[in-house]
């Protein structure tokens, strides 16, 4: 106990500096939780927190730092629980709205988006967001509407390739959308799941492999990454190991309509119901081993 109150003391004391706790461990700072910094290590120091003494604003600090390790149906299980003891918060809204979109809850992502649309943390990243949003649920009049109003100027570097993959979407020109995928773009952009869609068919098996487990080795809890890897795993016919994917990825994620569509397609493919499609050469086949990160 009494480890345990010096931890809580240090935590509601905000130290500028990281102070160690009496076994000699650093307590994260303010800045490192609030920012993400060794987020796996501000999990462990938040849950702690939470198992003493439940709040709102610790369950929507954990929820940062699982959006920082691209854990978002963790993320969005702690921002609801943050919403529900602080319904109003505009800064858990907009976190919660953005989380919203990563597990395909779009109706409530532009429902939360629209509410911090009317708080003074409106800004040109959340009409980019409701653009999305509109465009995903095929509101293409809406999403031009809030395409208009965005300032590029007022974006950050990393959101303008979105911005201009938006910007040739709302035109139905795929031929300029897809040109942004000429090469993989980083992990942290939302582009990337883009790229793992399009390159499925058209990258050879041993390039895509390769990929994917570059992505997931370095975000391990990314549930699209999974569902990727998955998705490559029944093209290659190795139904049991996508099925194991799959239960991880319905352990950190919604079951979603799309979701279920994967799994309704991989059991069809299983039984051999789909027709066989085989275009790629032996040399190109591949042998995933049984103890890959689909068993992580």
């Amino acid at each position: 106990m009494a480890i345990r109150k010096l931890i809580l003391v240090a935590f509601f004391c905000w130290s500028c500096q990281s102070s160690p706790d009496s076994k000699g461990e650093n307590i994260p700072t303010k800045q490192a939780i609030s920012l993400g910094q060794q987020a796996e290590k501000n999990i462990q120091f938040l849950t702690l927190q939470l198992d003493d003494q439940p709040s709102a604003n610790l369950y929507f600090l954990r929820a940062k730092n699982y959006a920082a390790l691209h854990a978002y149906g963790l993320a969005d299980q702690d921002l609801e629980k943050a919403l529900r003891d602080n319904p109003g918060e505009p800064t858990y809204l907009a976190l919660s709205s953005i989380i919203k979109q990563k597990v395909e809850d779009y109706a409530t992502s532009i429902d939360r988006a629209k509410l911090v649309e009317i708080t003074d943390l409106n800004s040109a990243r959340n009409n980019l967001l409701l653009v999305q949003n509109y465009f995903a649920t095929k509101q293409m009049s809406l999403g031009r509407i809030y395409l208009k109003k965005i300032d590029a100027g007022l974006l950050p570097a990393t959101d303008k390739p979105i911005l201009k993959a938006v910007k040739d979407y709302s035109v139905s020109d795929s031929a300029r959308l897809y040109t942004l995928m000429d090469e993989k773009p980083s992990d942290e952009s939302p582009l990337v799941y883009l790229y793992y869609d399009y390159a499925l068919e058209r990258l050879s098996s041993l390039r895509y492999q390769e990929l994917i487990l570059a992505s997931l080795k370095k975000y391990p809890m990314d549930p699209l990454f999974m569902r990727h890897w998955a998705r490559f795993l029944v093209k290659m016919e190795k139904y049991s190991q996508a099925a194991s994917v799959y239960k991880q990825v319905l352990k950190v994620y919604p079951r979603t309509k799309s979701l279920v569509a994967e799994l309704v397609y991989m059991d069809l493919a299983r039984q051999g119901k789909l027709p066989s499609k085989r275009t790629e050469s032996e040399s190109d086949s591949l042998s995933v081993s049984s103890d890959s990160l689909s068993q992580n």
